[in-house]
């Protein structure tokens, strides 16, 4: 059977990367190689130049990977950037992520701003803040709070809501007033979102596709498609709304 050592970090340190029991990180430490261990914790600045396997997660700081990440719990305080994949149980992320490959969990909670490029999927998916999403996101539930200019490219679920954020975070976290006067005003630009049950509202789309669609204010949608009940609630913007048979019980 393997034995697993434990590493402590206090300060600046180097390695070559392995097998380990438990990472601990205060201070600066450098990975050349892929990492697994049990739990990997980090305060402070660190690096891996490959992958990053554990059991479980912590990051108060900044951490920048080359390659996956594989974990069972991953709690995020900072700087994030992933060259690769992440799969986790559960991810409770606030800060600053980026993600170059897809991501995948049961439990998935994520504020602050955020790019993935690739697909975002879970069965239950909280995102607030500012975020660009390339691939689909999908989960049982969806709720989105935005803050600034959004985007994703399809959003699927059973229980889809969108909604703009309130509070001045975005503005905290970016500290620069060289903006537009609306940049800070959640808004959501997709081409296609599909729902059992979907509620969006300052969203640009080109087709809301579901059961039961509720457009709040500020929408402007090309095609609505549902099969049991559609209300424009605030007089959005909607170019063509089509009632459809699929799916009638």
């Amino acid at each position: 059977m393997e034995t697993r050592h434990s590493l402590n970090v206090t300060g600046n340190g180097t390695s070559s990367g392995g097998v380990f029991k438990d990472i601990k990180i205060v201070g600066d430490a450098q990975f050349q190689g892929s990492v697994d261990c049990m739990s990997f914790r980090c305060t402070g600045t660190a690096r891996v130049s490959g992958d990053l396997k554990s059991t479980s997660f912590g990051l108060s700081g900044n951490l920048d990977m080359d390659g996956d990440l594989d974990t069972g719990k991953a709690t995020v305080n900072g700087r994030l950037e992933v060259g690769g994949n992440v799969k986790a149980q559960e991810i409770k992320s606030n800060g600053e992520t980026t993600i170059r490959g897809h991501v995948a969990g049961e439990q998935i909670q994520m504020e602050g701003t955020f790019h993935i490029k690739g697909r975002c999927e879970a069965e239950t998916l909280g995102i607030k803040g500012m975020f660009r999403i390339g691939g689909l996101v999908t989960a049982d539930l969806v709720h989105i709070g935005m803050h600034s200019r959004c985007t994703a490219h399809e959003i699927g679920g059973e229980r889809i809501e969108v909604r703009r954020a309130e509070g001045t975070m975005l503005k905290k976290l970016i500290g620069s007033f060289f903006l537009p006067a609306d940049f800070y005003e959640g808004t959501l630009d997709a081409e296609t979102i599909e729902g059992d049950d979907v509620y969006v509202e300052y969203t640009n789309a080109k087709v809301v596709r579901g059961k039961h669609v509720t457009l709040g204010p500020g929408c402007r949608i090309q095609q609505v498609e549902y099969t049991h009940e559609f209300h424009n609630e605030a007089g959005s913007t909607v170019a063509e709304a089509i009632k459809t048979g699929h799916g009638l019980e």
